[in-house]
């Protein structure tokens, strides 16, 4: 009985952790560039220690026409890179806008890095023809002069690519590669939406809420069993 009691607690435990899952997935339906994360977790034993594995699925999400020229899309297995306070990461978010300073950034504020570092177009925003064009290629533009082109990378090959938070990744040791530009395609005035599906998401939702109510029925026959055969064994 102790056992069951156990391993009921333990569903609960993990049904929790994949509701959860669920809900930030729903959250950030309308998120664009972002991947969601399936509510799957692997319990395994290694010399004697549980861990529980997340999965995410990097699958592309649907590309979305906007019309802005500072809103960009990848095709290809490629990521932007952005320079956050713990350092460059990777992602799919395109939604980029300019900063006082006349940095390109994101929506977080964080720096989108070029090959020159952080792309700033404040010195020639205020020229003549100071329309901004990005390439295919990544080649950043305003009017006919080149400002920077965009970093574009992947994960090493052999490096598994980690969720790091929100639409932000991260690879195994830093393991990030700069991509050649056959490799990718930028495209200029698209953004790529997230690829969570609502109809899968509710429907997982509901079949782990229904295990979830499972699980706590019998943790509570369990329990109320155990007491019960406590106060028997107090009688004799």
């Amino acid at each position: 009985m102790i056992k069951g009691i156990f391993q009921a607690g333990r569903n609960l435990q993990v049904g929790e952790k994949q509701i959860s899952v669920i809900s930030n997935n729903l959250a950030n339906m309308g998120t664009s560039g972002y991947k969601k994360e399936l509510p799957f977790y692997q319990i395994l034993s290694e010399n004697g220690k549980t861990t529980t594995n997340q999965v995410t699925d990097l699958s592309a999400g649907e590309r979305i026409f906007t019309g802005n020229p500072l809103d960009l899309a990848i095709k290809g297995n490629a990521y932007f890179t952005v320079e956050t306070d713990s350092g460059e990461r990777l992602t799919r978010d395109g939604k980029f806008t300019i900063s006082q300073e006349g940095f390109l950034t994101n929506r977080a504020g964080d720096k989108i890095v070029g090959e020159g570092g952080g792309i700033n177009l404040k010195d020639i925003m205020t020229r003549d023809n100071a329309q901004i064009t990005i390439t295919n290629e990544g080649m950043v533009m305003v009017g006919d002069k080149v400002v920077d082109k965009l970093m574009i990378m992947k994960e090493r090959d052999g490096t598994k690519l980690l969720k790091d938070y929100g639409v932000y990744f991260q690879a195994e040791n830093d393991g990030f590669i700069q991509l050649e530009p056959e490799d990718y395609q930028v495209d200029q005035g698209f953004l790529e939406n997230s690829n969570v599906n609502p109809m899968d998401e509710m429907e997982n939702m509901i079949s782990l809420s229904k295990n979830y109510e499972s699980a706590k029925n019998i943790l509570t026959y369990l329990d109320e069993s155990l007491e019960k055969a406590n106060q028997i064994g107090k009688v004799f």
